[in-house]
């Protein structure tokens, strides 16, 4: 019952009065927690979408229009950089892959800003909504003519900054996580991997569709993402209460005032001083384009690892839950190198398969987003066979080090597929094909043994509190891998130089899967 104090002189009737009331108060109190935990279980035994959760299809719907909106510009964005102006920018291929690289490592950086946003002020529910209204304004305005070269590039820099706030962080991942009990790692695993199915579905359809009116009308093609990405928001708006009860209602976490207050004048004092200084030393002539670059690449490593070590040392966190954060380090050490691959597919091999793929086929040319259309093409079969294996077989029981090495091998194997004609054809040669279509379909099936299962592992060893902020941890990983590759991309910047990094990943993905072999017993036994 809670304490009251009152005044003498106020009278032994107001004193029960008031302690009535607070003992209503702590009734009604017991009374919203009975209903949460109901609608919570409800949740848990909710199997209406084939054997899940309703949720789980409502934010597998939002990853599907998410990756159509991604999808459609990442097939386009990076041939619009470069292409000369009317038609695209005018970049050169370097510059356009280095700002691309430098945008995803800013979005690797700010889901930390967007996870905190979710954890403790907006709740992930409004967290997504609010996130998909920002990165749809961020994709129309690249829809919007380039009237002069000048105002389409500052209207795409405009565009690269917004893309790089994802305020909804990791929020999808921490909801889809907390659908399931802590024990119930099957079907959890199984929910990372429909997922994946809806992702490989939209990216089956938007490079095509968008690759092939991007080679005519690029800002028709950044139009349709733009529309995608609110479609996003929708769906949690308009399915939000019906179908998660009390998950992503509110904060984990709730911020107090003062503290929002502190944080939101410490992040925009942070801001305004590194603009300030950018623009200041570039007026100057001290910046240029590498300055900047190398500026994004920095932060790109220390953020991530600093943001780790306070996750690690937070004194909020149960010695239980301390425990589980070391074998999750290790795996996310493994991670950031993996990551890597993931990079290479948006950047280094677009301008591959553009300048040193032969795309004709019985007189047309197909888009070089065609080949991503086939990757998810492939990769939706291969995932939709891992729903059942891993929620139906007993290789859904392998330990994570096991799921993990094996998909590190296979990922290695599929860059030295696409070595052999790099090593074995002369630079004026086009490759054909079918070494683009080898090298996806050994990589799909390495993808499905890595990516699910660790968001999956992330959200089964995350500390109460902290769901949406370690899934941001694990995202972390591809802000790592952007400074690998804009470090790359600045040696490395045409597409002959660019193709000796296949043979490279080949060697360094076996080194890493090696390591991660060596570590594996100690890890398996926390997880």
């Amino acid at each position: 019952m809670c304490q009251v104090e009152v005044d003498d002189i106020r009278g032994k009737d107001f004193l029960l009065k008031r302690t009535y009331e607070c003992e209503e108060k702590d009734m009604n109190n017991e009374t919203t927690k009975q209903q949460v935990d109901e609608r919570l279980e409800a949740v848990y035994n909710d199997k209406k979408f084939f054997g899940h959760p309703r949720g789980l299809g409502a934010l597998a719907a939002g990853n599907f229009f998410n990756s159509f909106a991604w999808g459609g510009v990442y097939a386009i964005l990076i041939y619009y950089l470069y292409s000369p102006y009317t038609k695209g920018l005018g970049f050169t291929q370097g510059e356009a892959a280095s700002m691309i690289a430098a945008m995803g490592a800013c979005n690797s950086l700010f889901v930390i800003v967007g996870s905190w946003l979710s954890d403790r002020v907006l709740g992930p529910r409004k967290a997504l909504v609010v996130g998909n209204v920002v990165k749809a304004i961020s994709f129309g305005l690249l829809a919007v003519p380039a009237f002069s070269l000048t105002r389409g590039r500052v209207f795409a820099v405009i565009s690269l900054i917004l893309m790089s706030l994802p305020i909804m962080g990791a929020s999808n991942s921490s909801m889809t996580g907390l659908m399931y009990r802590s024990d119930d790692d099957g079907r959890r695993d199984a929910a990372f991997t429909i997922h994946n199915v809806a992702n490989t579905i939209t990216g089956m359809i938007s490079p095509i569709l968008v690759g092939f009116i991007g080679m005519s009308d690029y800002h028709l093609g950044f139009f349709l993402s733009a529309l995608a990405a609110l479609a996003y928001g929708l769906v949690i708006l308009f399915t939000g209460k019906r179908f998660f009860g009390p998950i992503g209602e509110k904060p984990a976490n709730p911020v107090s005032k003062e503290e929002l207050k502190k944080a939101l004048g410490l992040f925009f004092a942070v801001v305004l001083i590194v603009v300030a200084i950018i623009l200041v030393t570039v007026k100057m002539g001290v910046m240029n384009f590498d300055g900047v670059l190398n500026i994004i690449t920095t932060f790109s490593f220390v953020i991530p690892i600093i943001f780790l070590f306070k996750m690690y040392t937070n004194k909020n966190i149960t010695k239980e839950e301390h425990s589980k954060m070391l074998p999750f380090v290790k795996i996310w050490c493994i991670q950031c190198v993996v990551a890597v691959t993931g990079v290479l597919l948006n950047t280094a091999m677009a301008v591959f398969i553009e300048a040193k793929v032969n795309r004709n086929f019985m007189g047309i040319e197909f888009a070089p987003a065609t080949f991503t259309s086939i990757y998810n093409l492939i990769g939706l079969i291969v995932a939709t066979a891992f729903v059942y294996i891993w929620g139906s077989t007993k290789f859904g029981k392998l330990k994570v080090t096991k799921k993990f090495s094996i998909g590190i091998f296979i990922n290695a194997a599929a860059f030295a597929v696409l070595a052999v004609p790099v090593l074995t054809g002369g630079k004026t040669s086009l490759f054909s094909p079918l070494w683009v279509i080898a090298y996806y379909l050994i990589l799909s099936f390495g993808d499905n043994f890595i990516n699910p299962i660790g968001i999956s592992m992330t959200a089964k060893l995350a500390p109460k509190s902290y769901e949406t902020q370690m899934q941001s941890a694990w995202s972390q990983t591809t802000s790592i891998a952007n400074g690998i590759s804009i470090i790359i991309f600045k040696f490395l910047t045409t597409a002959d130089q660019q193709m000796m990094i296949f043979p490279a990943m080949a060697v360094v993905l076996v080194i890493t899967a090696c390591i991660l072999i060596m570590m594996s017993k100690k890890i398996d036994e926390v997880i």
